[in-house]
């Protein structure tokens, strides 16, 4: 297992300024008799998500695959040619490939192959992660939101027990690895012109209740109204709990700021650039994806990150800048619906 993932977290001081809570480093838990493992980078125990200091141990909770009735923020890492076990969670799932090769296994039988910087969208479709490379290791970040149970044609899709993923996975070391096919190890030269867009992936369900893909499509960039600053929205939901039941796609394409709901988007500032300072009724699971990204609290600190570093915002006023002059940097981000925050007898308002 490699190194660990860097996180920053932020929470606000007696005065409702933002100030730095905790930084430090989340190392990867080895799944038993598996050449995988994850990082737990945060949870809450509810969405809406809760930022006031009832709700700050989110690097403490024992979290399983999910966490009922909240969100988890993840990062994970499988060895070559190792597959999860097949499952399902009552969850809504952004999930980003951070590198290496990535495939979504559907159980309906379809497979869809991801590279570093695509994007999957997972809607509580009973699904499996595989990396298909002979000789390299694959890392995703996810960021699952808990969603309202799925029904089709009078039957409730129910989560898969604990217990069965953990007999899959005992049985998957009595069986011999999956050789991979040459076209899984893309050369380096295909895999960087490949990635010049953003790729996204969304499941959805059949009328039998089985897993499909709902749309495979490349993205266009959307410049934001502050000049340099171009952002990408791969998907929006109306509320939290996530509702993923047919009918409920329309909203995912949308890309309307933010309100309430959730929202997952990749943001890029140019050269030099600062965003104003803001502060959103959310809790925003970030990562950086390429560059140098620093995050200004209204507080007075101010913290520098790295590609793989992580940032949870709790509701804090923020900005972000980029303090390479001459490179772009780029930063993906999960907002999640918070309730108001209130200290010393008044509520912390949203900055637009």
């Amino acid at each position: 297992m490699t190194e660990g993932v860097r996180r920053v977290v932020t929470k606000h001081n007696k005065a409702g300024k933002a100030v730095l809570f905790s930084t430090d480093k989340v190392a990867f838990e080895k799944w038993p008799g598996a050449d995988a493992g994850s990082a737990v980078v945060w949870s809450t125990a509810n969405v809406p998500a809760d930022n006031s200091d009832g709700d700050i141990e989110g690097a403490k909770c024992d979290v399983g695959v999910t966490l009922h009735g909240g969100s988890v923020f993840r990062v994970t890492e499988l060895g070559p040619g190792f597959q999860t076990p097949m499952h399902r969670t009552l969850s809504t799932d952004y999930c980003m490939v951070l590198s290496g090769t990535l495939e979504l296994v559907l159980d309906a039988g379809q497979r869809v192959r991801l590279l570093a910087g695509d994007a999957a969208v997972q809607r509580g479709t009973n699904h499996a992660w595989r990396n298909p490379s002979r000789n390299t290791r694959c890392r995703f970040m996810v960021c699952m939101i808990e969603a309202e149970p799925i029904m089709i044609n009078g039957a409730t899709l129910a989560p898969t027990p604990m217990w069965k993923m953990i007999v899959f996975s005992l049985g998957t070391l009595l069986l011999p690895k999956q050789r991979s096919n040459a076209a899984s190890d893309r050369p380096p030269e295909e895999r960087q012109a490949r990635n010049r867009g953003l790729r996204r992936v969304v499941t959805t369900h059949d009328q039998f209740g089985k897993a499909q893909v709902l749309t495979e499509e490349e993205m266009a960039g959307l410049t934001a109204p502050d000049a340099g600053v171009t952002g990408v929205p791969i998907w929006t939901t109306d509320n939290v709990p996530v509702n993923n039941a047919d009918g409920c796609e329309s909203a995912g394409s949308r890309d309307l700021g933010f309100g309430s709901g959730s929202v997952f988007r990749v943001i890029e500032l140019e050269p030099g650039l600062q965003t104003p300072m803001r502060r959103a009724l959310s809790i925003d699971y970030c990562m950086v994806l390429s560059g140098e990204l620093e995050l200004i609290l209204d507080g007075g600190e101010m913290v520098t990150l790295s590609v793989g570093d992580t940032v949870v915002q709790r509701g804090t006023r923020h900005a972000w800048r980029n303090p390479d002059k001459h490179a772009s940097c780029r930063f993906a981000i999960c907002m999640i619906e918070a309730r108001r925050v209130m200290l010393t007898g008044k509520t912390l308002e949203p900055v637009p």
